[in-house]
């Protein structure tokens, strides 16, 4: 199999990878030694408290082209696949989970990039395996926002994707801090394509979002990339306001025509009362959502901290462009002697 002149590089998010992280590195150096003349695979540590640092560690004095970023806590997927990003210098990031992924996958992924897609995303087959409550909400997710990510976000896509180049400049110039990969990926613009696979689960043990960390990623990612929900309750709060208008006018009315026949209308005061206060909670309810993200950007807090960094001793894979760095982990005589 003829090895492709060109750069690409793995990035993978690790959290609690202990127990198949070896495994993880063995599969996807295999693939990149086997395919590309230059690689690298980019290991973030998104605050790992198993042994998923020491079995990295054990792995950067058997490979090469290895980095390791650890971050300094827990920041979430999201922010550790940006800070991989951040990094990253070939001519082609691919990003994937090591639980679910296959490494196996990665050389027509990046084919078809290198036929002129920018992006190339990854979408399950099925969603098999799920609780029946995951899939119904993924579907009504999925089809509540059709229209308001005009299409952006294809049902089923995952994290696993490959970015050309450009399209990893683009995502990482975006520096806010409710990131979505699915999303941003299409949102800078450049042409895309999707894969279909069917994930495979390294420890036998699907892992999953609960109901309410669910229920507040769909709100986050509604909230943070579109200003449709704010639109919503405008042209509520003003049919609120016309119908109301239509009641005074109704009431006016009634009083002279009828003045002597009116009763005490306390069930009409008392429904008009509790509807007007919904709407208005409501709308405050939105509101608060935005106007917490406005606090959360004017903070401008950095994205992530990142608490350690180490690699291979050969950074390039290359014999006649080897790049040989200095107080890194040890040469493998050393390691086994």
């Amino acid at each position: 199999m003829a090895v492709l002149d060109c750069f690409v590089s793995v990035v993978a998010p690790v959290h609690q990878c202990g127990g198949f992280i070896q495994e993880f590195i063995a599969e996807v150096m295999a693939v990149l030694r086997g395919h590309y003349t230059n690689y690298e695979l980019v290991l973030v540590d998104d605050g790992s408290t198993d042994e998923t640092p020491k079995k990295v560690s054990e792995a950067l004095s058997q490979y090469s082209c290895i980095r390791y970023i650890r971050l300094s806590r827990h920041f979430g997927m999201e922010t550790a696949i940006a800070s991989g990003l951040d990094t990253v210098i070939g001519d082609f990031a691919v990003v994937m989970l090591p639980e679910c992924d296959p490494p196996g996958l990665i050389p027509e992924m990046v084919q078809q990039a290198r036929s002129g897609a920018a992006v190339v995303f990854g979408v399950r087959k099925d969603r098999a395996g799920e609780p029946f409550w995951m899939r119904a909400g993924a579907g009504l997710f999925y089809w509540a926002t059709k229209r308001v990510f005009h299409g952006a976000l294809l049902p089923n896509s995952t994290q696993f994707r490959v970015l050309s180049r450009q399209a990893v400049n683009a995502v990482t110039r975006i520096k806010e801090k409710y990131r979505y990969l699915r999303l941003l990926s299409f949102h800078v613009g450049y042409a895309n394509q999707s894969f279909l696979y069917t994930p495979v689960w390294r420890d036998g043990k699907r892992r999953g979002r609960g109901f309410w960390d669910s229920v507040g990623l769909a709100i986050n990612m509604v909230v943070s990339y579109t200003t449709h929900p704010l639109r919503w309750v405008g042209w509520l709060g003003l049919l609120a306001s016309g119908l109301n208008l239509l009641y005074m006018g109704y009431v006016i009315t009634m009083f002279l025509l009828l003045k002597d026949r009116i009763a005490e209308g306390w069930t009409t005061l008392s429904l008009q009362a509790s509807g007007m206060f919904f709407l208005l909670f409501l709308c405050l309810s939105v509101l608060a959502e935005y106007v917490g993200r406005i606090l959360e950007e004017s903070r401008d807090r950095p994205l992530y901290h990142v608490l350690e960094e180490r690699n291979s001793n050969v950074l390039l894979a290359d014999k006649e462009r080897t790049n040989i760095v200095k107080e890194s982990a040890p040469p493998r005589e050393a390691a086994h002697g």
